[in-house]
């Protein structure tokens, strides 16, 4: 008797396994009984074992998916044992995004009540991302991203400053340049001098930034933070069993204090600054005389964690998707001198008709340099998926798709499709040329996104990259050097497009 107790431990363990196998299994024939296309999942990560492993990013393996239908614009496949459809033809990305938005409005991302910095535009949902979106857009107008520009001009001068500063320290006389780091510092003092208000100084100097340190964190994974991400993808209810937050706690507490900081700071002294701060601070002023009509169900409070909760976000959707697209850029016209001449002409002549300045008029003048980076956002794409959770049973294409499904509209992959962009791994700005654009499908290139859920920053995020990009090339010359990578090996460990290696650049003065 005692041996057959003692046995009841392992059997228990034995059955525990036998029956998880077989839920996955039927869950595994899901898009098959339905007729839907896809690759065999294996468990138990289903599709993206590789991603899980860090064997390849999310992007290869997307492209992997996609690969064997990819003239059926769609197929079915599994995060863990939860059935995803990727969605890449563009009729049916535009169906998702924008003609049925009403039954594709959420991202099935969830905000945890307990963390502040959860509460962001990208998580929230339903009638609260709505009510919140309307009071955040116009802080991305055009007229309020000019307003924007003179705060990252001076940012941008520090940044050909502290380059061609690397370049006479490099070793051995390479004037070898790691422009990956150089460009995420740039990135950071933009992020912290629009997002929080802040002089961040990261360019000058890293020792004592505190600022730096902290911007760095989000970015390490511990173990329970892997873990609970491994549980929230089979269950959201098994990732709220670890009582732990978004982000590191001395993260989490940085940030909030850092803001609420800089709103006592802007309210005692009547400090008026064009950055985004100052806008959430007049939006919550107006909400404050609204409040009498504000639906409280559905209200969100722009209270100082709260906006410290959009700059954090602005600062995790804008760090390394920048850095990493005007890196490649760059890497590839230090391989191609032809092409780099021409866009720093265009920078030289432009300047000069806007008195040498690079002011937002002077930028949106130079078309060559605005067509170098959506090429860079094409082949190098930060923004791999935008996901969607069917909100209401609706029919897409040829496909039902029911209420809780999870859509992964994955435009990225006609990125490289040569249909859509014959030679799609040549690097070719004229892709982008208004006659070229119009000759194919609006919703073939997406780089962020369309529809009612967009990037709020689009605008910006694209001032910032052709700032960065005209400035350096204006000043100085880019070309291969000792340890240069054409062909950019990538990162395994991160989840889209970033250099395993950096991007090394030989860096010479132009005059």
């Amino acid at each position: 008797m005692d041996a057959l107790l003692s046995q009841l431990p392992a059997a228990a363990c034995l059955l525990l396994v036998v029956v998880i196998y077989l839920f996955y299994r039927k869950r595994y024939s899901f898009w098959r009984e339905r007729g839907v296309p896809g690759v065999k999942p294996r468990f138990p990560f289903g599709n993206f074992a590789a991603v899980a492993l860090s064997r390849a990013n999310l992007l290869q393996v997307i492209y992997n998916l996609a690969a064997a239908h990819r003239r059926v614009g769609y197929c079915g496949a599994f995060i863990w044992h939860t059935p995803v459809l990727l969605v890449w033809e563009p009729e049916m990305i535009k169906q998702v995004l924008s003609t049925d938005f009403g039954s594709f409005h959420d991202r099935g991302r969830r905000v945890d009540e307990a963390d502040p910095l959860s509460q962001t535009l990208f998580n929230m949902s339903g009638q609260r991302w709505k009510n919140l979106r309307s009071r955040l857009t116009p802080a991305f107008s055009s007229g309020r991203v000019r307003n924007m520009l003179p705060l990252m001009l001076d940012i941008g001068r520090e940044l050909v400053r502290q380059t061609a500063l690397e370049a006479r320290r490099s070793p051995q006389h390479t004037r070898e340049v790691d422009m990956g780091l150089l460009l995420s510092h740039f990135a950071t003092d933009v992020i912290g001098s629009v997002a929080f208000g802040i002089q961040c100084n990261t360019l000058c100097s890293q020792e004592n930034n505190a600022f730096l340190a902290m911007s760095k964190r989000p970015f390490k994974q511990s173990p329970l933070r892997l873990l609970r991400q491994g549980l929230n993808a089979i269950h959201p209810k098994l990732g709220a069993l670890l009582p732990i937050k978004t982000v590191f706690s001395d993260v989490h507490n940085f940030f909030i204090n850092l803001m609420r900081d800089t709103v006592e700071q802007r309210e005692r002294h009547k400090v008026v600054r064009n950055d985004f701060v100052q806008l959430m601070l007049q939006a919550r002023s107006a909400e404050l005389a609204d409040a009498a009509d504000a639906d409280p169900e559905h209200h969100v409070e722009l209270t100082p964690e709260v906006m410290a909760a959009q700059g954090f976000n602005f600062f995790i959707a804008g760090l390394d998707t920048f850095a990493n697209t005007v890196g490649f850029t760059l890497n590839r016209l230090a391989g191609d001198e032809e092409l780099q001449e021409r866009v720093a002409a265009e920078v030289q002549e432009v300047a000069a008709t806007h008195g040498g300045e690079l002011s937002y008029d002077a930028l949106q003048d130079m078309d060559l340099v605005r067509r170098v980076v959506l090429e860079g956002l094409r082949l190098w794409s930060p923004q791999a998926v935008f996901l969607r959770t069917c909100t209401a049973t609706t029919r897409v294409g040829e496909l039902t798709v029911e209420k809780g499904r999870g859509v992964l509209v994955v435009g990225s992959v006609n990125n490289m499709d040569e249909d859509i962009f014959p030679e799609p791994a040549r690097f070719d700005p004229d892709r982008h040329t208004a006659a070229n654009r119009n000759n194919r499908h609006p919703y073939a290139f997406l780089p962020f996104g369309e529809g009612p859920r967009a990037c709020i920053a689009e605008r910006f995020a694209l001032l910032e990259m052709q700032l960065a990009l005209a400035a350096l090339l204006r000043d100085l010359r880019f070309s291969p050097g000792p340890n240069y990578e054409r062909e950019v090996q990538l990162d395994t460990r991160s989840i889209f497009h970033s250099p395993k290696n950096g991007f090394l650049l030989k860096v010479d003065p132009r005059n």
